[in-house]
């Protein structure tokens, strides 16, 4: 399973998605279809991607008052995309 799978299974599974469509558009920027086709040709997170994908989870962390779940699933989100940052495109952090 590919970190871009990975995130969105666990966006979904604490309620912060309802479904890929919305994943695509609101977290990743993207056509609510770009999920769907990544994980069809069996891509993972493009280097932009990624980076709107952790604008999106500080930004979510940030916004409102979360149930310790949601904000457990979003801080392991933020570490995990911060790796793929740096070990596959060597970004060392994101403003």
């Amino acid at each position: 399973m590919t970190l871009l799978e990975t995130t969105y299974t666990n966006l979904h599974s604490v309620g912060l998605v309802a479904c890929a469509e919305a994943f695509s558009a609101d977290y990743l920027g993207k056509n609510r279809n770009w999920y769907a086709l990544q994980k069809y040709t069996g891509r993972d997170f493009s280097l932009a991607a990624a980076i709107q994908c952790l604008r999106s989870v500080r930004l979510t962390q940030n916004s409102a008052q979360l149930p310790q779940q949601q904000q457990v699933t979003l801080q392991q989100l933020e570490q995990q995309l911060l790796d793929h940052l740096t070990a596959q495109h060597s970004v060392a952090d994101v403003c």
